[in-house]
C-alpha cells in the first residue's frame, strides 16, 4: 500500500517588537527545510506582517483556520510555537479547532508528540510565551510613560492640526489644519449640528489627518480631546477587552491617565472648550426647541427641590384667549406638589444675575484675580511636594546603593531581589510624581474684554441658538421649590467648580421684581 504524502500549511508571523520582516524568510526558509526533511508536501503558505500573536486579529491566521475545514492540509507547521499565540486561551482554542478538522500543529524548533511529557513541556512554553508577551508590553508601557511625562509624542499619527517635530518629538501646531479646528469648535460652541459643520468643511475641501473627509464620528473626537486646549493626555483609551478589542470612547480610572496642562501647544482657548464639552455632556439637541411656538431658555437646567425630577417648559391658552409660559415638574400632581413657576420671571432673574455676576468687566477682572490666587496657592503646595519627594528619592537612593554592595560581596537572596525590584518600583512612581508636580494645573487666561463684549452681541440675538447655549455654558443648575429658587452661576469654566456661586430668592420676590421691572 502507497503511503499517501503528508500536506503541510505554514505559518509564519512577525510583530512590530524589534522585529522585521526578513524574520519571515528566516522562518520560511528553516520550515521548508524540515519539511524536505521529513518528505513532506508544502501545500500553502500563511504569512501575518507586523501582526501580534496576543489578538486573533489575524487575517492570514484566521484565514488559516477556517482553510482547515476543507481538508486542504494535514498538519500546520510554524518556526516556533509562539508564532502560532502566545495567548494560553487562544492557542487551546484553535488548536482544538485545527485538531476537529483533522489537522495537527507541529513546530520546528519544538520536537512535540501527544505523549504525556510533550503535553506538559508544550504548557510550560505557552505559559513563557505569554509572559515574555505581557512583561514586554509592561516594558513598553513603562516607557511610553516617561515618554508622555515628558510631553513627547508616543507614536501614531497626532491629531489634526497637530504635527510632531523631528528634533524635539513634541507636538508643534501646523495652521492651516488649526484653522479647521477652530471653525469646528466655534460653530459646535454656537449651536451648531454636525452636518452643517460637514458641509461648511467640505466647502473648505478640508479633510482629516488620514486625508479622507470628515464624518460625525470624526468630529466627535475632535470635540473631546484636550490637546486641543493644551492639556497633554496619554493613557486615556480603556484597555482591550478579553476579546482583544479596544473601546476608544470608554476611559481609564483617573489614576492611571497622564493629563499635564500647558503640555502641548494650545489651539482652542479654554473658554470655546469648556463651553463644547458643557453642550456634548449635557447632550443638547436643539431641533425640538427650534420648531417650538416659544423658546425656554432654560431648559436642561430645572431641577423640582420636592421631587428632583426636572422640569420643563409648558404653555397654555387662557381664558382671555392670552397665552401663559412656565416652567413646570415632569413629575404630574398628585405624585408631586410642587408649583409651575412663571417662565418670564425666572429667565429675567437668572439673566439679572449673570449681569451682575459673570456678564460685565468688574466681575470677570473678580474671577481672574482669583484665579490668579489659586495659582499662586497650588504653586506653594507643588514645592512642598517637590520637597518631600525628593527627600524620598534620596532615601530609595541610599537603600539601592547599599543592597547593591551587598550583592557585589557576595550576599545574595531571593527576599533581596524582591526588595531591589520594590524599591525601583517606588523610585520610578517618585519620579513620575515629580514630574507632574513641577508642572502646576495651568490656570485659563480669561481675556477681561471677551465674555461681557461676546455677551453685549449675543444678547441682541435672544431666540437664536448661539444665545441660548452662551447662557447655558455659566449655569450650572437652578433649583426650584414651592417657595424657594436656588440658582447655582459657574464662571464657564467647568475645572475650576470651586469658583461657582450659589443664590437663592424667595418665589415671592420674584414677583414683586417683575411689578417693579422698567421697560427694557
Amino acid at each position: 500500500m502507497v503511503r499517501s504524502v503528508t500536506r503541510v500549511a505554514l505559518y509564519a508571523r512577525y510583530s512590530s517588537d524589534n522585529q522585521r520582516s526578513e524574520s519571515i524568510d528566516a522562518q520560511l526558509r528553516a520550515m521548508h527545510s524540515y519539511c524536505q526533511q521529513h518528505h513532506y508536501q508544502v501545500v500553502k503558505t500563511y504569512v501575518d506582517e507586523a501582526r501580534s500573536a496576543t489578538t486573533d486579529r489575524r487575517p492570514s491566521f484566521l484565514q488559516m483556520i477556517a482553510d482547515s475545514s476543507s481538508k486542504l492540509f494535514d498538519i500546520v507547521l510554524v518556526h516556533k510555537l509562539d508564532r502560532f499565540s502566545r495567548n494560553r486561551y487562544d492557542s487551546a482554542m484553535y488548536k482544538r479547532e485545527l485538531k476537529k478538522n483533522g489537522v495537527s500543529l507541529y513546530s520546528v524548533l519544538e520536537n512535540l508528540d501527544d505523549s504525556p511529557e510533550s503535553i506538559m513541556m508544550e504548557a510550560v512554553l505557552e505559559g513563557m510565551a505569554e509572559y515574555y508577551s505581557q512583561n514586554l508590553a509592561r516594558e513598553t508601557m513603562k516607557g511610553m510613560r516617561e515618554t508622555a511625562l515628558q510631553c513627547k509624542h508616543t507614536g501614531g499619527k497626532p491629531p489634526l492640526g497637530f504635527d510632531v517635530d523631528p528634533v524635539s518629538k513634541k507636538l508643534v501646531i501646523n495652521e492651516q489644519e488649526a484653522e479647521w479646528v477652530r471653525l469646528i469648535f466655534e460653530m459646535f460652541a454656537n449651536g451648531e449640528g454636525y452636518s452643517s459643520i460637514i458641509k461648511r468643511l467640505d466647502q473648505l475641501q478640508a479633510v482629516t489627518k488620514r486625508g479622507l473627509p470628515f464624518e460625525k464620528n470624526s468630529l466627535s473626537s475632535i470635540l473631546r480631546n484636550k490637546k486641543y486646549a493644551g492639556i497633554y493626555v496619554f493613557n486615556r483609551s480603556a484597555s482591550k477587552s478579553p476579546n482583544g478589542k479596544r473601546n476608544n470612547h470608554r476611559s481609564k480610572e483617573a489614576d492611571d491617565i497622564i493629563e499635564i496642562p500647558g503640555g502641548c501647544p494650545q489651539i482652542i482657548d479654554a473658554f470655546t472648550f469648556q463651553r463644547v464639552q458643557q453642550r456634548i455632556k449635557k447632550g443638547q439637541h436643539w431641533g425640538g426647541r427650534n420648531s417650538s411656538k416659544e423658546v425656554y431658555l432654560l431648559t436642561g437646567k430645572l431641577i423640582c427641590k420636592d421631587c428632583g425630577k426636572p422640569m420643563t417648559g409648558s404653555r397654555r391658552t387662557m381664558k382671555n384667549q392670552s397665552h401663559y409660559s412656565a416652567y413646570r415638574c415632569t413629575t404630574r400632581k398628585p405624585f408631586c406638589q410642587n408649583r409651575e413657576i412663571s417662565k418670564n420671571q425666572l429667565e429675567d432673574f437668572v439673566i439679572d444675575v449673570l449681569e451682575r455676576e459673570i456678564f460685565n468687566f468688574s466681575a470677570i477682572n473678580t474671577i481672574t484675580h482669583r484665579l490668579t490666587l489659586m495659582k499662586e496657592e497650588q504653586q506653594d503646595v507643588s514645592l512642598s511636594l517637590k520637597q518631600q519627594y525628593h527627600v524620598e528619592l534620596e532615601m530609595i537612593e541610599e537603600k539601592l546603593y547599599n543592597l547593591s554592595q551587598a550583592i557585589a560581596h557576595g550576599i545574595f537572596s531571593e527576599t533581596m531581589v524582591q526588595e531591589v525590584n520594590a524599591l525601583e518600583d517606588k523610585k520610578f512612581q517618585l519620579q513620575e510624581e515629580m514630574i507632574k508636580v513641577e508642572r502646576v494645573r495651568e490656570i485659563p487666561e480669561i481675556d477681561p474684554l471677551l465674555i461681557p463684549t461676546q455677551y453685549e452681541i449675543l444678547r441682541n440675538k435672544p431666540d437664536s441658538k448661539e444665545y441660548r447655549t452662551f447662557i447655558s455654558s455659566f449655569i450650572d443648575k437652578i433649583v426650584i421649590g414651592r417657595f424657594t429658587v436656588t440658582l447655582t452661576v459657574k464662571t464657564g469654566l467647568e475645572i475650576f467648580d470651586e469658583l461657582n456661586t450659589t443664590i437663592s430668592i424667595r418665589r415671592q420676590e420674584l414677583q414683586e421684581k417683575k411689578e417693579k421691572r422698567p421697560l427694557r
